[in-house]
């Protein structure tokens, strides 16, 4: 990377080494740079949470969010992101795209009838929160000339300040965070100009002069009014905070140029001595001539400077003065309004701390000597502290815990986009994040994606999260989606690409979606349900519910699971009496042109009997029953009322041929019910086991009885058509109670009992009507019921 691209070094400002050196503004020292292998601490990432976010009201939709596409470029750039050398691109890259965003918005606000700046504002800030990126990243990954020089035996401040720069990376970072926060601070109004000390005081004074030895005058000097506790003019005490303020404000921007120029303009030439003792000590190269300049003891003038800070009796913005020129954040601190003033406190503190621990250490000049008692006793901070005092704890509070409210959906979605990139940055470059946090943020920002329908970018940001998380959230996503089977497959496919766990997060999105279906145990009592016909139209939920089965589908590995599943969706509907929905879950199965029908699951080869299958062929054989049932019943309410041969003849064949196609049906329906292979297995039963068996017998005690009663119905009906029917229908009571299934505990908890018995009664009667002689098979059987 080229060296032109990297960050300048400012020695004019603090620490300055000379008001009057003849040397350029903007330095770049040859061995600022860092190698790529040489850095282990943390990237310390500012963020755009500030004022001006705060107060957006602004309407996510009416924005150019999604009309510009604005969260896909930014996901195009973050997945782009592969080589060493595009890791450093990306925040350069979002820096040009959050200019161009702010040109547009500033373009845009400064219309007639638009003055609002604030949509600009809030780009402006995230484009200087990648600018810093940017600069760290060329400083990090920029390849540098080893130092080789030797240590010369005379080494002013001036220069063990660039030797320090050159081999100390985390103070070089530390420097440019801070030149970076002096540009980004915004314009202050500064103190109006009164070139004449103390004027309104002293006017005062001569007004009431009237000795000429007054006392009165003589606590003007600037220790005065601390020394005598006597007060100034109001006007002049108004003036005097404002210029305090001002020069903390200079000061805060790194332009102390500026503050000493405002002193001077106001007559305040004392505090420009006092700030001038900021100068490093140098050397100066005129005419070939060397000399020296700046503060040779600058490590007294900083402690004197450190115990004004903390004179309680001073103002509050002359304590900070005094912080700013010792490096003392604990009296910065109570006059920082924005974060980004806390965070350059921070460093500022940070860089003259440890600029003047390096200078001791390799003292050159004439001073006070190493041994001499200078106390001070300014706390040490670090990037890694300023970055889980300041970022985490901000970020915590504007997302996390609902600071920045969801009404304001622009700042919100500003934000919360800026966190989660930030934090995938400093992942893509293996720094540490606090996990739990990070996390959060990041699930934010999807679950914002999934509430905005960005549904290509989900799977992207979803697999940036812990595990169990991603399977949650992306089930969670999917469980509403609508979309064709074949949109929903891309879906699929995508988190599939993305190194989700597929398999998992489809039995999650099939869970979700069963868990809206009704446990069996509230479906009341067994004899109060009603079975609803196979012709009646389901319902959209129930539709959805059924195509939850499909997110079974994608996977080959999960097809035996989707049929068991849809078992379990079977019972379920059928312990409600809602056939025609179990129906339509069979029907699926078995229809070549549905998704479904790809988990049909036949017989092992090796014989053994499969449990799975077997529920789904007594799932099978009941709707079948069922559906030949209603077809039934349907042809025998055609009869024809006219005596017309042709059509009776044919009526007549119609009926018998469904009638013995029901008959077969109806006992191929009870034997698939006569054995429960899991109820009858030696294996410990789980709870899911329990279950399944619970709500089969539910299942039975509904369809049993139903289906001999309607048996019956068809039997006794057409006896006259087909005459051996009438004695199969009095021999089902020996079919409800034979031994081996055991039928009769179905009826009587469905309380169906009686209607069998009258039913039975019907044929018992009409068999004595054609036979009277012949009643002992009927009376044999009748005492098995007694």
């Amino acid at each position: 990377m080229d060296q032109s691209n990297s960050m300048d070094v400012d020695p004019i400002s603090t620490p300055r080494v000379s008001r009057s050196q003849e040397t350029p503004r903007h330095y770049t020292p040859s061995s600022l740079y860092a190698t790529t292998q040489s850095y282990s601490s943390d990237l310390f990432v500012p963020s755009i949470v500030n004022s001006s976010i705060a107060s957006l009201e602004t309407n996510l939709n009416d924005g150019i969010y999604f009309g510009n596409d604005i969260i896909l470029k930014y996901a195009e750039v973050y997945e782009n992101t592969r080589s060493q050398e595009d890791i450093t691109a990306v925040p350069k890259t979002y820096e040009q795209m959050c200019d161009e965003y702010y040109k547009t918005f500033r373009e845009e606000s400064s219309g007639m009838f638009n003055s609002d700046p604030r949509g600009y504002q809030i780009w402006e800030a995230e484009r200087n929160t990648w600018n810093l990126l940017k600069l760290l990243s060329q400083y990090r990954f920029t390849p540098i000339k080893n130092i080789d020089e030797a240590r010369k035996p005379f080494q002013t401040d001036g220069q063990l300040l660039c030797e320090l720069l050159a081999i100390n990376k985390d103070f070089a970072e530390a420097w440019i965070v801070r030149q970076w926060l002096w540009k980004i601070a915004p314009e202050f109004i500064t103190v109006e100009t009164n070139p004449e000390y103390r004027a309104f005081t002293k006017n005062a004074i001569l007004l009431n002069l009237k000795k000429g030895d007054s006392e009165e005058y003589k606590y003007l000097d600037p220790d005065g009014v601390h020394r005598t506790q006597r007060a100034l003019d109001s006007l002049d005490q108004e003036h005097e905070k404002e210029l305090a303020r001002s020069i903390f404000e200079y000061l805060r921007r790194g332009q102390v140029d500026d503050a000493m120029d405002i002193s001077d303009k106001n007559g305040h030439f004392w505090r420009t001595a006092s700030m001038s003792g900021i100068i490093l000590y140098n050397e100066k190269v005129d005419d070939d001539v060397i000399s020296t300049i700046g503060n040779i003891n600058r490590h007294i003038w900083r402690t004197t400077c450190y115990h004004c800070a903390n004179q309680e009796n001073l103002y509050i913005y002359d304590r900070a003065i005094y912080g700013v020129l010792s490096g003392d954040y604990e009296n910065i601190i109570p006059v920082c309004r924005t974060w980004e003033d806390h965070i350059w406190a921070y460093y500022h503190s940070l860089i003259e701390c440890q600029q003047d621990e390096y200078f001791s250490k390799h003292v050159r000049h004439m001073g006070v000597n190493e041994d001499d008692d200078l106390p001070i006793n300014i706390k040490s901070t670090t990037p890694n502290k300023i970055f889980e005092m300041e970022l985490v704890k901000q970020l915590k509070e504007e997302l996390i815990d609902k600071r920045l409210s969801r009404e304001d959906e622009t700042a919100y979605f500003h934000f919360l986009r800026l966190a989660t990139h930030l934090i995938l940055y400093l992942r893509d470059l293996m720094l540490p994040t606090p996990d739990k946090e990070s996390d959060h943020i990041i699930k934010l920002y999807t679950e914002l994606l999934i509430e905005y329908r960005q549904n290509k970018l989900i799977a992207l940001y979803a697999s940036k999260l812990p595990r169990d998380t991603s399977i949650e959230i992306y089930a969670l996503f999917l469980k509403d989606v609508m979309a064709s089977y074949a949109e929903r497959h891309k879906l699929f496919i995508l988190a599939e690409q993305y190194g989700l766990n597929v398999i998992a997060i489809a039995r999650k999105t099939f869970d979700l979606i069963f868990q809206e279906i009704e446990t069996a145990d509230k479906h009341g009592a067994v004899f109060d349900v009603r079975i609803i016909s196979l012709k009646e139209p389901i319902k959209q939920t129930e539709i959805i519910q059924i195509r939850a089965l499909e997110w079974l589908t994608f996977n080959k590995e999960q097809h035996r699971e989707a049929l068991k599943l849809g078992n379990t969706l079977c019972r379920r509907f059928l312990a409600s009496g809602k056939m025609n929905v179990a129906g339509m879950i069979i029907m699926e199965m078995k229809n070549s042109k549905s998704p479904l029908s790809i988990i049909r699951y036949e017989k092992s080869e090796d014989g053994e009997i499969d449990t799975v299958y077997v529920e789904h062929q007594n799932y099978y054989n009941m709707i079948e029953y069922y559906n030949r049932y209603e077809i039934w019943w349907k042809t025998w309410k055609s009869k024809p009322k006219k005596s017309n041969l042709k059509d009776t003849d044919d009526w007549n064949k119609s009926i018998k041929e469904v009638t013995n196609s029901l008959d077969n049906l109806f006992h191929k329906f009870l034997e698939s019910y006569v054995y429960d292979y899991i109820k009858e297995s030696n294996n410990m039963m789980t709870d899911e086991d329990e279950n399944r068996i619970r709500e089969s017998e539910r299942v039975m005690d509904i369809y049993i009885p139903n289906a001999v009663l309607r048996h019956h119905t068809a039997l006794y009906e057409t006896r006259e058509i087909i005459p051996e029917n009438l004695e199969k229908s009095f021999n089902l009571a020996n079919i409800v109670v034979e031994e081996s299934s055991d039928l009769s505990m179905h009826f009587v908890r469905s309380k169906k009992l009686q209607a069998l018995l009258m039913a039975l009664r019907d044929s018992y009667l009409e068999i004595l009507r054609k036979n009277p002689k012949d009643i002992s098979n009927v009376l044999y059987d009748e005492q098995k019921f007694n």
